[in-house]
């Protein structure tokens, strides 16, 4: 029973086919949504004999945390073990009106992007709705949470129905009650699930990692554009711009040694003027493991510059997290190494 990953619903029936007063699945909602137990011996509100009967018969908790890092702005990282001994990266990102949690939708990730930790081991599992949910819940122990990303390890759109049902349960009046406006979906462009999304939660804001405009560039760069090219994913945008009619934001990830001549930049305004896009600029996070440059300030400005004159509306992202493995992939990838030795 995944109890992080079910609604009110689903544990007040859960409780009735125990033969328990629906009530108690409420009850134990209200405590996971909002105290977070580790284990059935923390739901006070039930009575003693039977928090020690769950705690045989079932684990509660999805996960458990490894360690957290803090960077001296303020940035978390936190590394989760789960049930199976797999592990799974949440950053926190806290500012002065807001507290944004980047979360992870697999163990690994498929996409194979060349310039990101996340992908060099391959994915392993999807992770279920109450292992997402569990990131976030974790840290708004220590602030309330005011927007969710889902732009940690792994790509959100093949893990489609755990990632939506993630997203609904966040937005449960009875539980943090998350506007759907303040989760955003990032996707390397897997363009009939691009779709999908509109029709089932149109006010979710999508996010397109792109990180190159052009088929040439972006099929070396991200894998998954041999399989929906750019001719493929403008027709997927264009369906997604008519139906919810909201604007999107494009991630370019800035590679000094690949993707910031003077034609990158100008086709990535056009492309986002198509859509009225919001372009956010990411100077690269290098990782010892791939062979990406990060580029000078000069380099970002000119780039920058050059955006905006072809229509674009771009602005570069601060960097949050340096002084910790903050990039997706990369505190569990040092873990693992470690491990290895």
């Amino acid at each position: 029973m995944d109890f992080y990953g079910s609604d009110s619903q689903q544990l007040r029936l859960w409780a009735t086919k125990r033969g328990l007063p629906a009530f108690r699945g409420e009850q134990i909602f209200t405590m996971l949504q909002h105290h977070v137990p580790q284990c059935f011996g923390d739901i006070s509100p039930l009575p003693k004999e039977l928090r020690a009967s769950l705690d045989q018969a079932h684990r509660l908790c999805p996960a458990e945390v490894v360690t957290n890092q803090e960077s001296s702005d303020g940035t978390v990282k936190t590394l989760f073990s789960l049930a199976d001994g797999k592990r799974v990266e949440s950053v926190s990102i806290p500012t002065r009106t807001r507290h944004t949690i980047c979360v992870s939708s697999q163990v690994g990730c498929a996409v194979g992007c060349t310039f990101c930790a996340s992908g060099l081991t391959g994915v392993e599992r999807d992770l279920q709705v109450g292992e997402i949910v569990y990131q976030v819940l974790y840290h708004h122990q220590r602030r309330p949470v005011t927007h969710v990303v889902f732009m940690g390890s792994g790509e959100p759109l093949f893990n489609y129905s755990n990632v939506l049902a993630a997203i609904r349960l966040l937005g449960h009046p009875q539980g943090l009650g998350l506007s759907r406006r303040r989760i955003t979906v990032s996707t390397s462009g897997v363009a009939e699930k691009i779709r999908q999304l509109a029709d089932d939660e149109p006010q979710v804001t999508l996010a397109l990692s792109l990180h190159a405009p052009d088929d040439e560039s972006r099929s070396r760069l991200v894998p998954l554009n041999r399989r929906w090219n750019i001719a493929a994913l403008l027709q997927a945008l264009d369906a997604y711009s008519q139906r919810v009619g909201r604007r999107m934001t494009f991630e370019y990830v800035l590679l000094a040694d690949a993707n910031m001549r003077d034609h990158h930049a100008h086709d990535l305004g056009r492309l986002a003027r198509r859509y009225g896009a919001h372009i956010n600029l990411i100077p690269y996070n290098p990782v010892l493991q791939t062979p990406h440059q990060r580029p000078s300030w000069d380099q970002v400005e000119r780039f920058t510059a050059l955006v905006r004159e072809a229509g674009g509306h771009a602005t570069v992202r601060g960097q949050r997290g340096a002084d910790i493995d903050a990039a997706c992939g990369q505190l569990v990838l040092r873990k693992k190494a470690e491990t290895a030795v």
